[in-house]
């Protein structure tokens, strides 16, 4: 009963700032927002920003270079934007406006007429089609995209290396006789869905918001830390805290009734983060999205006991300010809330596995992104996070009762 009392003075104090509250829930659901606006996927929608924009300098337009620009236009993965010159591309390139500019020289015509069908089939650094250079096509990629441009280049060469296939397939009498004729046609391409239309008939969810909502919702829930060690630092001033530690009222009861309410609060806001992002952005809840609660209900245990522990290492509201928000933002870095770990160097990898964050982005990937969701990796992970909360309100209680003995 006395850690129910506690618990409802709790949230008795906890919700009189109404305000302070609201913001609290909403200002995650507020940054997801701006980030799909960004990006063009909420509001300010904008189908561009999921293309790769090419800025194209044909220099001595003829037949061949005409159809292979006609063609990667037809692509919808791509946007392809014409200047006269390579000054204007360079200029786009450096603006951000493209990803890429692809330069068409004078000597691309001649130089397809002269591929071979062996060309084709065995590409050595002597052959007509080694390099997108071999063919008189210049590619220049931004400074910074790094390994993105490369492989973008490499594509780019495949579709060149498609697009002169056929034509150098008809200079060989066999390999001829298996071109369509102009009578028959493309008769695969006329019966098939059409990659256009295939892209808009199949339910597009963005990647922004399948690892932006799990990470922020993991950030956000290791921030009422601070919140909470606030809370424990002013009861502790007012004298509030001593009081009842001399009422007769065990150490153990008092904290879980001072640290229910904020778990409480943590639940909430990331359930409203889950509901705002299924609601809003149309991200989908896995196969079993019944797995999620599990998860939920752990990272915020986890949460809730680091804030307790936090709560017996400070003295100062300016010690609060520097040490939870630097162990928030360590944290966050170090699991992958803010860049996927999917990126990281097998290294950094190893290391996020020492943060309870990494541990519920796993299990919330493995609900939402895996279409036969590992049970057993689910459970591994929720109970790392309760092993994690079991030490931190274990060590938290032990430094709390040092402290009120003295």
């Amino acid at each position: 009963m006395s850690t129910w009392y506690i618990t409802l003075k709790d949230l008795s104090l906890l919700t009189r700032d109404k305000q302070a509250l609201v913001l609290l829930l909403l200002l995650p659901l507020l940054l997801i927002s701006i980030i799909g606006m960004s990006t063009g996927q909420f509001l300010t929608q904008d189908k561009d920003l999921e293309r790769i924009k090419i800025v194209v300098v044909d220099q001595t337009p003829g037949p061949r270079s005409r159809a292979l620009i006609a063609e990667l236009q037809q692509r919808p993965e791509l946007l392809l934007t014409s200047v006269p010159s390579q000054a204007e591309a360079s200029d786009l390139l450096r603006q951000g406006h493209a990803l890429m500019a692809l330069s068409v020289g004078p000597q691309f015509e001649t130089l397809v007429d002269e591929v071979k069908l062996r060309d084709i089939f065995h590409v050595t650094n002597e052959s007509a089609v080694s390099g997108l250079q071999a063919l008189d096509l210049t590619v220049t990629t931004k400074a910074n995209s790094g390994v993105i441009g490369e492989l973008l280049t490499g594509v780019l060469y495949s579709l060149v290396v498609k697009f002169i296939a056929p034509i150098a397939a008809a200079k060989n009498a066999i390999a001829r006789r298996w071109l369509p004729s102009a009578e028959e046609g493309d008769t695969t391409a006329s019966d098939a869905t059409s990659p256009a239309e295939a892209l808009e008939l199949q339910p597009k969810v963005s990647v922004v918001f399948q690892w932006v909502v799990p990470g922020f919702t993991v950030m956000f829930a290791f921030f009422l830390i601070n919140i909470m060690a606030r809370s424990f630092m002013i009861e502790r001033d007012q004298g509030t805290l001593w009081r009842l530690l001399m009422t007769p009222v065990n150490l153990l009861p008092l904290l879980l009734g001072k640290t229910i309410p904020f778990y409480l609060t943590s639940v909430v806001q990331c359930a409203l983060l889950f509901v705002c992002g299924r609601l809003l952005f149309g991200m989908p809840w896995g196969s079993q999205p019944a797995y999620l609660i599990p998860v939920i209900l752990c990272t915020s245990a986890a949460a809730a006991s680091l804030g307790l522990l936090l709560s017996t290492l400070v003295r100062t509201d300016q010690q609060i300010a520097s040490y939870g928000t630097a162990l928030i933002l360590v944290l966050s870095a170090l699991s992958g809330c803010f860049l996927p770990r999917e990126l990281f160097p097998e290294t950094m990898k190893q290391i996020s596995l020492f943060t309870p964050h990494a541990w519920s982005l796993k299990a919330f990937d493995e609900v939402l992104n895996q279409p036969v969701i590992d049970s057993a990796l689910v459970a591994k992970c929720c109970g790392v996070l309760l092993a994690f909360s079991i030490v931190c309100f274990t060590t938290g209680w032990w430094r709390f009762r040092s402290t009120a003995q003295n």
